[in-house]
């Protein structure tokens, strides 16, 4: 079985068609009229593809534009930003500049400088570390999230480890965690249940906007630390509330579906 060629090159790389090399080095840009597949990118300038960009690791220190998929089987560093019209996935996933893809973002570990925004759902088996916060269309979902932004779903947030966030929050569904940290930044609001084992949220000492989270209802089988609350119903054994929350309902014992 014959090798792939590689595609080496000084200076910046223009290609018509769609591109299927082993090992891709080229010390200026690359841009396409196709998709390009390949086991390795090392590319130095920026990347523009009409179509998908595949391989097994990807390592750009410009930006990449792509009018499809972005897919690594292993590491994908990008120390631009991304535009995809497609998905992005891979194992590590570490994003120097933002992310604006038209589809799902998967990968066990996600972490993102820019911020993110997706049309799909947003997904990190273990990690989730972003600044700039995330907004999905869909579910974000993920072992641990932090976010220096806060985050926006259309649909629920869920981890199985910890949330800590700061910043604002818009979540139409559910957000379901084991610990939920928050330092609210501005108008925020939860559409459905907050449900966490531990719950601490606070103002966030720099902001200087009006604060608070709105959410329909909250559920800790432990007491809770909360301020610049207003919630319709609290149910948890012990709270802890400053006086700038509003509770309409409080239930002090723990929740049983």
């Amino acid at each position: 079985m014959s090798k792939k060629p590689d595609l080496r090159a000084i200076s910046s790389v223009i290609l018509d068609a769609d591109g299927d090399f082993d090992e891709v080095h080229i010390l200026g840009g690359l841009d396409s009229r196709g998709s390009l597949n390949a086991k390795y990118v090392d590319v130095k300038g920026s990347i523009k593809l009409q179509g998908s960009l595949w391989a097994v690791d990807i390592k750009v220190k410009g930006g990449v534009q792509a009018g499809a998929d972005i897919i690594a089987d292993g590491n994908i560093t990008i120390h631009g930003g991304i535009d995809a019209k497609g998905k992005i996935k891979a194992k590590q996933i570490e994003i120097f500049g933002g992310i604006d893809t038209g589809e799902d973002i998967e990968g066990n570990n996600v972490s993102v400088r820019g911020g993110i925004k997706s049309k799909g759902n947003v997904k990190a088996v273990e990690i989730l570390e972003v600044v700039g916060g995330v907004t999905a269309e869909g579910n974000i979902i993920a072992g641990e999230i932090i976010s220096v932004g806060g985050f926006k779903s259309n649909r629920n947030v869920k981890a199985i480890g910890r949330i800590e966030t700061r910043g604002e929050i818009e979540v139409e569904g559910d957000v379901e965690c084991s610990d939920f940290t928050f330092k609210i930044g501005g108008p925020s609001y939860i559409n459905g249940r907050l449900q966490a084992d531990r719950i601490k949220i606070e103002l966030d000492e720099d902001t200087r906007r009006e604060a608070f989270l709105r959410v329909d209802e909250i559920v800790s089988p432990n007491k809770i630390e909360i301020d610049y609350v207003i919630a319709e119903r609290i149910i948890c054994p012990k709270i802890k509330a400053g006086e700038n929350c509003r509770i309409g309902e409080t239930i002090d014992k723990s929740y049983q579906p």
